[in-house]
């Protein structure tokens, strides 16, 4: 660099030698023989020099200053306006002194010194009247209790006297050495043949008995109020339905007659197709009806309900 150069770069700082690191780093051509970038570098400085705002004082920034507040408005009367009032008041005026003279100070409060209010006695009262009477003393329990004295000995000859044997257990031995056991459990005596109940029918069997026929009755009354599903058709019922069913195919037969020979239409051919459906269901009923002289007829309707 020249002299010049480095006195400008002296006052710059740093700046000149970023603006040639930059330079270099986009590729332009600042960074060539010293000969060629010196007008470059001298012209970046000045601009630098003359353009920057780089400054040392700017480097730790000040808190803002705060303008002085104006100074408060006093008034040219306010000492008078003060010594009036106080004028005008006076202590204990209202209420006066007090009556109890204020201690001295040296009679503090202490400790365990101030008064001490403690209730009074009184005699316990019950409330509740009606309560029983207390237990009584040892001694005035001991005072009326009498003390009776029993002779053990002839309670005893008493009891003894009174008091019935026992009977000794019927019991069976096997052989002449062999072991003991109850006859009554043994089933050798008669025991259950001779209590009054022995051969005679128990009381819940006849109960028994008189529930089943009362039922039995109760369902041939319920059975007789009911209709019945089977009824038999007598001859002349048999004559006129056998007649209304003939009636009927006739009339079935006149109208298939009196259709037309041409059944182009949907509605021709389902006309024709029922009356076809009826008249062959008609035959049906006629021939049962005259191949079964004893019909009956079954109600479903009872059946269901």
């Amino acid at each position: 660099l020249r002299k010049g150069d480095f006195w400008l770069a002296r006052s710059v700082g740093v700046s000149v030698f970023v603006c040639h690191w930059v330079g270099f780093a986009i590729g332009k051509d600042f960074c060539g023989s010293l000969a060629r970038c010196g007008n470059q570098r001298q012209t970046m400085s000045i601009v630098n020099i003359y353009f920057h705002d780089e400054n040392i004082y700017n480097v730790e920034k000040k808190p803002p200053e705060k303008p002085p507040k104006p100074p408060l408005y006093h008034s040219r009367f306010e000492h008078q306006v003060r010594q009036e009032t106080k004028s005008s008041k006076d202590a204990h005026r209202t209420m006066g002194f007090s009556k109890i003279p204020l201690p001295g100070p040296s009679e503090f409060l202490k400790k365990n010194c101030g008064p001490r209010h403690r209730a009074t006695k009184s005699a316990p009262v019950r409330l509740c009247t009606a309560h029983k009477p207390p237990v009584p003393k040892p001694t005035e329990s001991a005072a009326c209790q009498v003390l009776k004295v029993v002779d053990f000995k002839k309670e005893n000859i008493k009891k003894v006297v009174t008091t019935s044997p026992k009977k000794a257990r019927a019991r069976y031995a096997d052989t002449r050495k062999g072991d003991f056991h109850d006859l009554e459990r043994s089933g050798l005596m008669p025991i259950y043949m001779c209590r009054p109940k022995f051969g005679k029918v128990p009381q819940y069997l006849t109960r028994r008995k008189k529930d089943l026929i009362a039922q039995k009755e109760r369902l041939i009354e319920e059975c007789s109020q009911q209709k019945p599903r089977c009824s038999y058709i007598s001859q002349e019922e048999r004559v006129d339905l056998l007649k209304g069913l003939k009636q009927n195919w006739e009339k079935l037969q006149q109208e298939y007659q009196s259709l037309p020979l041409l059944t182009d239409t949907v509605p021709k051919m389902i006309r024709k197709a029922k009356l076809e459906n009826n008249l062959k269901q008609l035959e049906k009923d006629i021939l049962t009806i005259e191949n079964n002289p004893y019909i009956y007829i079954y109600d479903e309707e009872s059946k269901d309900s």
